[in-house]
């Protein structure tokens, strides 16, 4: 397991493109970069954001709602596909993680738990994950994200 902190996290305005099913995630995600790259808007500090507005642990996988982001300075005019969306995180729980697509999972179980075996409570705002780079570029296909779970 990676590294875990408990801290406050300051809201986020966010370029997204709403999705259903985890299948989805990677299409949302071609979108968006070509739209920001064609605007000339991807640098060094831009980061990719999943929003999840369900749980794979409640819901079959092809019905999780999710949001695929990243992050934005302020609210402009979206069109087609791509909405602002404020993540208003507040305090949470941060798992940081340098996994394989497979660890995923069992990294999200072992926050969660992390989380009861602490007696902290889930807020209602939802879970993220933000990643600092392209496990596809990485040279063991490892990906470097954190997990938050915001808590009260």
């Amino acid at each position: 397991m990676g590294t875990i902190e408990i801290k406050e996290v300051a809201p986020m305005v966010l370029a997204t493109i709403p999705v259903v099913g985890s299948k989805n995630v990677s299409a949302a995600y071609g979108t968006l970069v070509n739209w920001a790259e064609r605007l000339g808007l991807m640098n060094t500090s831009s980061k990719m954001i999943t929003v999840y507005h369900d749980s794979f642990r409640d819901t079959p996988a092809d019905q999780v709602r999710m949001r695929a982001g990243m992050t934005w300075n302020e609210d402009v005019t979206l069109n087609g596909p791509l909405e602002n969306y404020h993540l208003i995180p507040g305090k949470c729980i941060i798992g940081h993680f340098k996994i394989g697509l497979s660890e995923f999972e069992q990294s999200w179980k072992g926050l969660f738990a992390y989380m009861k075996e602490n007696g902290c409570q889930k807020s209602d705002q939802p879970p993220f994950e933000v990643y600092h780079n392209n496990f596809n570029e990485h040279p063991e296909k490892l990906a470097i994200v954190d997990f938050y779970i915001p808590i009260i």
